[in-house]
């Protein structure tokens, strides 16, 4: 069987369907810097693109085509009370054995509690992402709120689970 070229085919389909060709981002620089801070000493916060809310909150629309809107979920809230809305990842392994693989929240209390870490930030975002067209918009909007909550609650660090 000959392998399939998926961002090719996936290319080829979405212009047969009137849009243009995709371009990948770029960009000439890194605003990263070194983290020379002691993880004892750190704070550190969860974001997760899982789809991840809780029972209170709305929940993401798993069919959303470009949805910009996160969740922000405090960190002490019972596992019971968290639930999933994603349909771009297999996730029955996440909503029916351990939310942790994609919402690591209690690994993260286990190492603030063995003094691996020094605390976490109060407050995880999560995002639904799936089908988001609007890179501008993401990076334009959603991401400096993002940052502006992780700068009020000092976080030195993000730990991103990509699912």
């Amino acid at each position: 069987m000959k392998p399939i070229e998926y961002v090719t085919s996936l290319n080829q389909y979405y212009q047969s369907q009137g849009f243009p060709p995709y371009k990948w981002s770029e960009f000439d620089f890194s605003p990263w810097t070194p983290f020379d801070k002691p993880l004892e000493k750190s704070r550190i916060a969860l974001l997760s693109s899982a789809g991840i809310f809780k029972q209170d909150q709305d929940p993401f629309d798993p069919w959303a085509v470009n949805d910009l809107s996160f969740r922000q979920i405090s960190t002490d809230t019972p596992y019971t009370d968290l639930k999933l809305h994603h349909n771009y990842f297999d996730h029955r392994d996440a909503a029916n054995k351990d939310l942790n693989c994609v919402y690591p929240i209690q690994r993260f209390q286990e190492l603030v509690k063995a003094g691996v870490i020094g605390s976490l930030a109060p407050t995880v975002i999560s995002l639904g992402m799936g089908r988001l067209y609007k890179r501008t918009a993401l990076q334009n909007e959603t991401v400096p709120k993002i940052i502006d909550i992780l700068r009020s609650q000092e976080a030195d660090a993000v730990f991103l689970v990509a699912a």
